[in-house]
């Protein structure tokens, strides 16, 4: 689950657009915040607050001094895995939520950052991985303690058989990935994948793959100060030309353009 700290003023309102994942975001500190497109404005993220963006949901947020919070990025798959430790809870798609406060989430939302930045003591993949886990079943207990009943949590329709292959995607998004290495992972073969593949993500396995390596490539553009030839590279684009053309086919930005902000 990758994570990435801010400290950021959003002033009157800043729009944060929709990606094809969950976006979690936990308040560290500093200034609070309010997301004016949800409950009229009204709630308040401070110290502790959890949050969340679905994927394709944009939000607009505000503050008026610098927000110290962090951005954890996950998709449908974890919840897919753990939904079944919450005894008879639907695999269920969180709605966007703005300043949940529950201590047991956020005091592991605030233990994964600590020791995903440790640089002293570096975490083991497992570690994180684990961390994970348990950051995303917090997550889900959360919403239904919030909720007070499962049933408002929506039923998931696609995602979930795919899962493997979504997450084989996420690892390999730099690899020439052929339709054959797709299918393999849940033993299918390439034709009756394919079709799967489009009922149940709404996409072709190819213009999926093409739309999470152009996200990949924005977030890698937004949050880093990596050379845009290297953004390309960790992409699994052929060029910097490529992802450009790309970038700016499904954007309307350059690399360029996203980067000067």
């Amino acid at each position: 689950m990758p994570v990435v700290r801010h400290k950021a003023s959003l002033g009157p309102g800043t729009r944060f657009e929709g990606v094809g994942h969950y976006i979690l975001t936990y308040h560290i500190g500093g200034a609070n915040a309010r997301r004016l497109d949800l409950n009229d404005g009204l709630s308040i993220a401070s110290q502790g607050a959890l949050s969340l963006q679905k994927p394709d949901s944009s939000g607009i947020f505000s503050s008026t001094g610098i927000v110290d919070y962090a951005h954890f990025y996950f998709n449908q798959g974890l919840l897919c895995e753990i939904a079944d430790e919450l005894e008879g809870a639907e695999v269920a798609e969180p709605d966007d939520f703005f300043a949940l406060f529950d201590a047991a989430a956020a005091s592991d939302a605030a233990a994964y950052v600590q020791r995903a930045a440790n640089p002293e003591d570096p975490p083991t993949s497992i570690e994180m991985d684990s961390r994970a886990y348990l950051l995303g079943l917090g997550l889900l207990r959360a919403v239904r303690s919030r909720s007070g009943h499962v049933a408002s949590l929506s039923r998931v329709k696609p995602g979930c058989a795919m899962r493997p292959v979504l997450d084989f995607i996420e690892d390999r998004i730099s690899d020439p990935l052929r339709l054959t290495d797709l299918a393999r992972t849940i033993d299918m073969s390439p034709f009756h994948f394919t079709r799967v593949f489009k009922t149940e993500i709404g996409l072709s396995p190819s213009k999926y793959l093409a739309r999470r390596r152009v996200e990949r490539a924005r977030d890698l553009i937004q949050e880093s100060s990596l050379p845009l030839a290297e953004v390309a590279f960790r992409t699994g684009f052929s060029s910097q030309a490529h992802m450009t053309n790309r970038m700016k086919a499904e954007l309307g930005s350059t690399p360029g353009e996203l980067r000067k902000g």
